[in-house]
């Protein structure tokens, strides 16, 4: 008896081990959140992965990577984040779109401020301009 309860004790402590191990920061599901949420909480959502609607402003392309652009996603107040994509662009400026990826913010502590940056991995075009 002695010997089953340390099999089953063993096999319990050795379960969680067998699964494959995921970031949480990079596995999370996305959870929608407004442009004005991410601006003014930069450091609650750093690191996570978000939703977020907005419109398209100031697409900036990589010279070195044709498929690679930096964008401005701003609401209708026109707070803003910067958007990061790394894929051939299927918007245009001035479409409101939803992007979804991992959100963070760093301090930059020259000009006391938040830069808060999305790296997108999905963007679907909700209206175009």
């Amino acid at each position: 008896m002695k010997t089953l309860a340390v099999f089953l004790l063993a096999a319990m402590l050795l379960a969680p081990s067998c699964t494959k191990w995921k970031n949480p920061a990079t596995s999370m599901i996305s959870t929608d959140k407004s442009v004005v949420v991410l601006v003014l909480n930069p450091s609650v959502y750093s690191m996570q992965e978000v939703r977020v609607k907005g419109k398209v402003w100031e697409i900036k392309t990589m010279e070195e990577q044709v498929e690679s652009a930096t964008f401005k996603l701003a609401d209708s107040e026109g707070n803003y984040i910067t958007v990061v994509w790394e894929k051939e662009l299927s918007f245009a400026e001035g479409d409101i779109v939803e992007a979804a990826g991992l959100f963070d913010s760093n301090f930059i502590s020259s000009e006391n401020r938040f830069d808060p940056k999305l790296t997108a991995q999905t963007i679907r075009v909700v209206k175009e301009d």
